[in-house]
């Protein structure tokens, strides 16, 4: 059976709406109890999606006894001061990613962590694929060699309408290319390496000075690995990886958003021995939600989850340095 939690949603977001409430049903991680959104969206959020209830602003949500875990669907720019007060309020929180915009409230958050004996993860659905785990085995297991270099990409269609108002394209809120796709390859250098960069190289573009940006590439070493990225919001969706080795190379063709072809995956081997096509099915918003869940049942979050989590965040803040 399942491990569960009662859940509280904290932002009444598409991206809760569309994947997460439904992979936590799917999955029976739970119950949704409740849902909070300081815009007035609660009431009629709440109708629509079948939640029990609707909170006008997000510390009712977090006083309430009987929510005992928090998904947390905000901008950018408001995780670390709403994981630290749901920390504070003693429940345990999955955030989406990226779970904050700097390495020092990560630090903070470890540290409100460890005293609230509480878990908290990050919400990057894709590391619980099962092409993950054939990705990790080929790794272990020699098909590819020593790793000599990984690249990846993730863009996709920004609306730009005129009066179309988007969050992503707030710099206040923690918006910018970077910090909302482009955190998708650097996680996943950080999966394959198990290790932070030695170097990290980057250039982005800004439609205006100050602003966020918009398009963004970065070049980083580990060890004597090399691992390039670009992502985007102005191109046709892609997300795409392949990672080389000194004895073949895997493509991944649906690495981040294997979801929007029914949670099946196309992973691609090229050896010496010839080329061979592997399709993985998994339901990555239902094993997230599961694991998650998991952990709070155990009360201990998973370690290498975490440590991925610490590298990622600190790369992030390394590749916007080196762009700025």
């Amino acid at each position: 059976m399942s491990a569960s939690t009662a859940w509280g949603v904290i932002g009444a977001a598409r991206i809760a709406r569309q994947q997460v409430i439904p992979a936590i049903r799917r999955a029976s991680a739970g119950e949704i109890l409740a849902v909070s959104s300081a815009s007035g969206k609660a009431h009629a959020y709440a109708a629509e999606e079948g939640i029990e209830r609707a909170y006008g602003s997000h510390e009712e949500l977090l006083a309430d006894p009987d929510v005992e875990s928090v998904y947390i669907a905000l901008p950018n720019g408001a995780h670390a001061e709403w994981i630290g007060k749901a920390v504070a309020a003693g429940k345990h929180v999955l955030c989406e990613k990226p779970i904050v915009t700097d390495p020092a409230d990560l630090a903070a958050v470890e540290r409100a962590t460890a005293n609230a004996g509480v878990v908290v993860a990050e919400a990057f659905m894709y590391r619980h694929h099962p092409q993950v785990a054939e990705l990790r085995r080929l790794l272990t297991d020699g098909t590819l060699g020593d790793l000599v270099a990984v690249e990846a990409r993730l863009h996709f269609a920004l609306d730009r309408r005129e009066g179309a108002d988007d969050i992503r394209l707030d710099l206040a809120q923690g918006g910018g290319s970077l910090l909302d796709v482009g955190c998708y390859p650097v996680d996943l250098f950080g999966l394959v390496t198990r290790a932070e960069p030695d170097e990290v190289h980057a250039v982005a573009v800004r439609e205006r000075e100050g602003d966020v940006d918009t398009r963004f590439a970065g070049a980083l070493r580990y060890g004597t690995a090399v691992a390039t990225f670009d992502c985007s919001f102005d191109a046709p969706f892609r997300n795409t990886a392949t990672v080389i080795g000194t004895k073949g190379a895997v493509t991944l063709s649906d690495v981040f958003r294997a979801d929007r072809h029914g949670g099946t995956a196309s992973l691609v081997l090229e050896t010496e021995t010839g080329r061979q096509e592997l399709a993985v099915e998994g339901d990555q918003y239902a094993a997230e939600v599961s694991a998650f869940a998991g952990w709070v049942r155990q009360g201990r979050r998973d370690e290498a989850d975490w440590a991925l989590t610490t590298a990622t965040t600190a790369t992030l803040a390394r590749l916007a340095q080196a762009a700025a």
